[in-house]
């Protein structure tokens, strides 16, 4: 697979990966204590947790570096892009599966890594024709066979350029979102050593651009096979520090986004957020306030260190 050096790139693009493995760590931080570090979001006492710890120092900056370069260097990776050798979303596809696959604990059989396929049907709009794409998922099982709790960590392999349509086009996409898929390699990578009660997917979709049809299709298959999914961390443009609205620039800290109101409220549970003011307690909202909580307690034992 093609290794692109900084060469390659322009400075101010250079500067934005770099920007982004100055704190990429802490995101790992509240993602991987959140998983693991309690079975409820609420009323929790956050303590540092030595496990955790290890998992946190683990994280490699080179390597996180190496997959963005290596991601970005495939020049597009749109949904529909046509099938070539080193470049577009199938030889993308390939080197993130090629990565799971020589895991160890794929190798030992622990962790199984598959390519979900699903046909797409014409929408008359960004999908001009019937089209097969597919989910890279990588799939830890739990070690409790009584605990059928499933957490999902994902972020989106496919790139756009400024037309969405613009199918062969450069797209390096180094932080849409080759940083976000970067970062569950990464987790991969480390957390896959480990065991856990519940089951852990490690979730690369497509399609994003196109309508959010990766996610579509894993969210009906969840649904389908009625897995009881606790949290599902989306990482998108983890590593893109400057607001394209307000300009503000911002490398110091991670921004964590949740649902307030849901999108499917029916007419009683919207009675009932108003009558007792919880826009702010939803299960998303609790879970991020956590995820806040833990980093806080990790990333100051973190940089102590």
């Amino acid at each position: 697979m093609p290794y692109f050096s900084a060469k390659s790139y322009n400075q101010e693009q250079v500067m934005q990966i770099n920007m982004w493995k100055k704190y990429a760590l802490g995101a790992f931080t509240g993602l991987c204590a959140t998983l693991f570090g309690a079975s409820s979001f609420a009323q929790t006492l956050v303590m540092r947790d030595a496990e955790v710890a290890k998992m946190v120092q683990a994280v490699d900056a080179e390597r996180l570096e190496e997959y963005v370069y290596t991601l970005a260097g495939f020049g597009t990776r749109h949904s529909l892009s046509e099938r070539a050798e080193g470049r577009g979303i199938d030889a993308s596809q390939e080197y993130v599966k090629a990565f799971f696959d020589a895991l160890p604990a794929a190798k030992a059989g622990r962790l199984e890594v598959v390519l979900d396929r699903f046909t797409v049907p014409a929408d008359g709009r960004r999908i001009p024709e019937d089209v097969e794409l597919a989910n890279i998922m990588a799939t830890l099982k739990g070690s409790d066979p009584q605990d059928d709790r499933v957490f999902i960590v994902s972020a989106h392999i496919d790139s756009r350029a400024l037309n969405v349509m613009d199918r062969s086009g450069e797209a390096p996409g180094a932080n849409d979102d080759g940083s976000g898929v970067a970062g569950v390699m990464e987790m991969a990578r480390i957390l896959s050593e480990h065991r856990f009660p519940a089951t852990l997917v490690f979730l690369i979709v497509t399609g994003e651009e196109q309508g959010l049809k990766g996610a579509e299709h894993m969210a009906k298959r969840a649904k389908a096979e009625e897995w009881n999914l606790v949290a599902m961390l989306n990482n998108d443009m983890i590593g893109n520090s400057r607001s394209s609205g307000t300009e503000l620039a911002d490398n110091t800290r991670v921004r964590i986004f949740s649902e307030g109101i849901p999108v499917a409220e029916t007419e009683r549970g919207a009675a009932i957020r108003r009558y007792t003011n919880a826009e702010n307690d939803s299960p998303s909202r609790q879970l991020a306030r956590y995820m806040k909580e833990v980093v806080s307690a990790m990333w100051i034992s973190w940089r102590s260190n």
